[in-house]
């Protein structure tokens, strides 16, 4: 009827009828070469029940792959070209019916089909599904084409409750191996820590010691994309920039590494904002603001409420152009989830079991009386009543933070009106001396004694010269061995001091303030993968 034209049904269909995403081999860091998953296990550097499980993944969509060509065959194909061991064939023939249909009664049964007709075991066939869905969507053994989810509901390829259940811990248990731990995981999991590689269009799992594929809260992007032919290693984006990687592919990683969304929301004026999170790593964007600071053209922002620029690129572009600088006087701003790869306030990390209450009182305190309560998401920070209002402290907190944030702006002298620092209201009794010394503390720790009336910070030497504390105070405050260990650090569980929590701290590319790195106390991955790690380790 022309109300769309043939470029956008093939870009619509691009995803189910292109090559699969399937795990293709292995990524080694340090030769920055790839090998197959069974030369990867010959070498030592995974166990080989790992690698079957990711070959049969690849016969369960139809794909094994010839890493030295980038091509697909079939499994019979593969067994001729020598790609694959002949001692492997009836095992991967067994999951390649995933792709041409189960015989039975005559007809040719999908997956989810054999699962209900109970020729296929329900966990192995979740298995199945899981792969297929997370590499492109439900295969259609009658036509050979995938089909996003809903159309596999038409089509009696999946239901409702197998779908729900695919991910849920219980009912369907993770069944893959993260090769380089030995961790159980989903197949969907292993895929977000793959690299694409430009030589051949396939993707790689990488393993080395430079955990390449990590977010961590010291780069903005992680390495998505290789050139394993040049030894080129790339951010989606900057692959995409540079015209290595189609749209497609790079909309396909981006979702990998993020998950944006955009929400409406008013400042203290009232003035419309509208944010952009993202829902993995904790980061957030204000557009306006974006905009005001000429990270942003008025013409993108434009092109993308028009939908011609997704919101992935929309984040890309305004990362691209920021410029970052560590704040040296940052308290710790907020903590980063090492398991979820996350920055979360203190609040979040209270509320997540990863830090006690006394912790989040103490780095509280420090943020409070070292300039406001710190949103890492953004790097904004904001007053206490500022900070209930935003859900960055309960109101438990914003009572005992109140002299804390006195501290930072000055305490008022009741007689003559006259603002006080810390120092001066401690020594003249209008302020709790022990409060008064952890406020110090915290100040001189970050960087030097505050002035509330300029802000500026102060050497602990030219407030003794000033006389603005007296000498016992002075000594104390001198006496590293003096600061008391409150804190307990959240990874290792240890009794620290906030000097020691500062020390431990990283810089977030993402705002220039400090975050303490987090995890829940946990047990390690499958034994039997140590001697897979050392093997690497020696070569």
């Amino acid at each position: 009827m022309g109300f769309t034209t043939v470029e956008e049904v093939q870009a619509s269909l691009a995803q189910f009828l292109s090559k699969p995403t399937t795990i293709a081999g292995v990524y080694v860091e340090s030769s920055k070469k790839k090998i197959s998953f069974l030369e990867a296990a010959e070498k030592g550097f995974l166990a080989k029940t790992y690698a079957i499980e990711f070959l049969e993944a690849q016969a369960a969509t139809g794909s094994i792959t010839d890493l030295a060509t980038g091509k697909t065959y079939s499994v019979l194909d593969a067994l001729e070209r020598g790609i694959l061991e002949a001692d492997l064939k009836d095992k991967l023939m067994d999951a390649e019916k995933a792709v041409s249909g189960y015989i039975h009664g005559g007809k040719k049964l999908s997956v989810f089909q054999a699962m209900e007709e109970r020729i296929l075991d329900r966990y192995k066939g979740k298995k199945i599904l899981e792969v297929q869905i997370a590499t492109g969507g439900v295969i259609n053994p009658d036509i050979g084409v995938r089909v996003p989810a809903n159309i596999a509901f038409d089509q009696d390829l999946l239901n409702q409750a197998t779908l729900k259940s695919l991910y849920d811990p219980i009912s369907n248990h993770r069944s893959f191996h993260n090769p380089y731990t030995g961790q159980k995981a989903y197949y969907s999991e292993v895929l977000k820590s793959c690299l694409y590689d430009t030589d051949g269009g396939v993707y790689l799992f990488p393993i080395g010691d430079r955990h390449l594929s990590s977010i961590s809260p010291r780069s903005s992007h992680r390495v998505s994309v290789v050139s394993s032919s040049r030894g080129v290693e790339m951010s989606a984006y900057e692959a995409y920039k540079g015209k290595r990687i189609d749209k497609r592919t790079y909309l396909f990683l981006s979702q990998q590494d993020s998950e944006w969304q955009e929400k409406s929301t008013v400042d203290v004026n009232g003035s419309p904002l509208h944010i952009i999170s993202d829902l993995n790593s904790g980061r957030q964007l204000c557009l306006e603001a974006a905009v005001s600071q000429r990270f942003l053209e008025t013409t993108e922002l434009e092109s993308y409420r028009k939908g011609l620029l997704s919101i992935y690129e929309l984040a890309d572009l305004i990362f691209s152009r920021m410029v970052v600088v560590e704040d040296v006087n940052s308290p710790i701003a907020g903590l980063w989830d090492v398991t979820q790869r996350k920055r979360l306030s203190v609040l979040q990390a209270l509320q997540q079991s990863l830090i006690d209450r006394v912790t989040a009182l103490r780095l509280l305190e420090a943020q409070a009386c070292t300039g406001g309560i710190c949103d890492p998401s953004s790097g904004e920070k904001a007053t206490v009543t500022e900070g209930l209002r935003r859900g960055l402290l309960d109101e438990s907190f914003t009572h005992q933070l109140q002299q804390f944030e006195q501290a930072y702006h000055g305490i008022i002298q009741p007689k003559t009106a006259k603002t006080l620092s810390v120092a001066q209201a401690v020594q003249e009794n209008f302020f709790p001396k022990d409060v008064g010394l952890r406020c110090l503390e915290f100040q001189l720790l970050t960087g030097g004694l505050i002035n509330p009336e300029t802000h500026d910070r102060v050497s602990l030497e030219e407030v003794i010269q000033s006389c603005l504390v007296d000498k016992g105070t002075a000594t104390v405050l001198k006496d590293e061995k003096s600061y008391t260990k409150s804190l307990t650090c959240p990874k290792t569980k240890r009794k620290i001091s906030f000097k020691e929590a500062l020390e431990r701290s990283v810089y977030d590319c993402h705002t220039g303030l400090r975050l303490l790195e987090a995890a829940k106390a946990h047990g390690v991955g499958a034994k039997s993968t140590f001697q897979y790690i050392w093997a690497y380790n020696q070569l």
